[in-house]
């Protein structure tokens, strides 16, 4: 059997992969870039179309992150970095990345197996049988799966306040504004409890409730489980769009609750279910600290809105996902399709639906220009949180908003703690509250060191992890944005290359000649 190999093997053509496979090629290595899937980029050409700069301070734009947006400035026709941007464009600017640096690129390579020794990783086998081996890896991936493959440690899911000391861990409800307040007045909402009957005509909850029994008074509990997943689907208006998708599976009941919400308040507008992000029309705005403000056009990407009552976050339906097998994970996504793409026929279509929300649903579809080898839809879910590495060291949420600063510091984050609601919680027959959301502003840059991209050195001495960061749920809600990402898949990166330099472990590299590579020095 042929193996290939190479100086370094990354895992996942997310962008953290993306920048990490430029960065070390950039430094002479031979860089082998393998996507389990069909497409490059991760969710930023997957339908998240912004930096969400809005949440975040001009520090953490820097390195190839930086040279993705100006390259879509540039597509644009606009000499600044873009902060907003089309898929099928930051698609482009991916590849361009890679072509550029001289990336090997092979698509479509699932790892199967994981082949160690002397806490080493020394090749892998892909389910199509072939065998890639090298001295260094990096796991990119948003799942983990080539860092759990090896043996390194790892949690899935919400510890107890009492692990880390966190105050904002585990089972939790926003009671008042107060909790929520920020500098910019964004997503100023309460968990409200919702009153109505939650029970079908046979006693059986109705779709979407999770029945409390009693978790609602164990706040700050664990419980192993991560914030909800959906599509973030690129809609257009314009008149060649293409219609909502009806799933094979459609049933219109899985949106009771909304159904009898709108019953008893049919005045509700479109945008109290679903969240409207603009993306580029031609039109743009200089603004201060590079953030360039874009004029709405016709085409915009849908979110999940955290104050809805029910929403494109698909709250519950996330659990099997992260240590699932393929099969397993396959059945998650193709749920999640069905939901969200039977949703927006849901507020299309039912009579249920009032008829202001249902007539401007139909002025939206799929847009003609996008994913085009995907019927029009989004190439995968956003997975906003799976496994997290426990490394070499831990990141909490004191390393966020207190003890921010760091000697082996590899790249000043700002993203607000945001963990989008975990489940649905039905108190009583009549009484429901979404639970899990964490919305904490950071007016301070903090550093994330070098330490938490490494596993420790008696489970593997080869691997960095710029994906799934070593820290607690809390930490991650904030790490876990693509920018973030970028910029600790650049760090990967640089490190990879000073371990291949000095022929030595990643946990043997100088925290300061990395720090200088990064210009992070002084």
């Amino acid at each position: 059997m042929n193996t290939t190999h190479a100086d370094l093997v990354v895992y996942g053509a997310t962008p953290a992969g993306i920048a990490s496979a430029c960065t070390a090629s950039d430094r002479g290595m031979t860089v082998l870039l393998l996507e389990p899937g069909k497409h490059v980029g991760g969710h930023l050409t997957s339908g998240i179309c912004t930096t969400e700069c809005e949440h975040m301070l001009a520090p953490s734009f820097r390195g190839w992150m930086l040279k993705f947006l100006r390259l879509l400035g540039d597509m644009y026709n606009i000499d600044a970095p873009l902060h907003r941007w089309e898929p099928h464009r930051a698609t482009e600017a991916y590849h361009t990345l890679l072509d550029e640096a001289g990336v090997q690129l092979r698509m479509e390579s699932v790892i199967a197996t994981v082949q160690t020794g002397s806490a080493r990783i020394t090749s892998v086998t892909l389910e199509d049988g072939a065998v890639v081996s090298a001295p260094l890896w990096i796991d990119a991936s948003y799942e983990g799966d080539l860092m759990a493959g090896a043996g390194v440690p790892y949690a899935v899911g919400r510890e107890p306040i009492s692990t880390y000391r966190e105050s904002l861990a585990g089972v939790r409800f926003i009671d008042s504004l107060e909790e929520v307040e920020n500098s910019k007045g964004h997503a100023c909402r309460i968990d409200h409890v919702w009153e109505m009957d939650l029970k079908d005509s046979r006693g059986r909850w109705i779709d979407g409730i999770i029945p409390s029994e009693g978790i609602h008074e164990t706040r700050g509990s664990g419980d192993g489980k991560v914030m909800n997943y959906h599509y973030r689907v690129t809609v257009s208006s314009k008149p060649d769009r293409v219609p909502f998708p009806v799933p094979s599976d459609y049933d219109e009941s899985r949106y009771e609750l909304l159904s009898r919400f709108f019953h008893s308040a049919p005045e509700t507008d479109l945008r109290m279910v679903l969240a409207f992000l603009n993306h580029p029309s031609g039109q743009y705005e200089p603004h201060p600290e590079l953030f360039t403000k874009v004029t709405p056009g016709l085409k915009w990407e849908l979110n999940n809105l955290q104050g809805s009552i029910l929403s494109l976050g698909h709250l519950g339906g996330q659990f099997d996902y992260p240590d699932g097998d393929r099969e397993t994970r396959a059945r998650v996504i193709q749920d999640h399709y069905s939901h969200n793409a039977g949703l927006l026929h849901y507020l299309s279509t039912s009579t249920d639906v009032p008829p202001h929300i249902r007539s401007e649903m139909n002025q939206w579809g799929l847009p003609a220009d996008e994913y085009m080898d995907n019927d029009h839809w989004p190439y995968q879910p956003y997975i906003r949180e799976t496994r997290r590495m426990q490394g070499a060291y831990v990141m909490t949420q004191k390393d966020l908003l207190e003890d921010i600063e760091k000697p082996d510091c590899i790249y000043w984050n700002s993203h607000w703690i945001d963990c989008h609601h975990v489940q649905r919680l039905g108190l009583d027959d009549t009484h429901f509250r979404n639970e899990g959301r964490i919305w904490k502003e950071i007016t301070v840059p903090y550093a994330v060191p070098y330490r938490a991209l490494l596993p420790k050195p008696e489970h593997c001495t080869n691997l960095l992890v710029p994906g799934c960061v070593s820290s607690s749920h809390v930490a991650f809600s904030s790490i876990r944005l693509e920018s973030t990402w970028m910029g600790l898949g650049e760090a990967a990166g640089e490190a990879a290359a000073l371990a291949h330099e000095a022929d030595g472990t990643v946990q043997r590299v100088p925290s300061d000649r990395l720090r200088d590579r990064l210009g992070l020095s002084g």
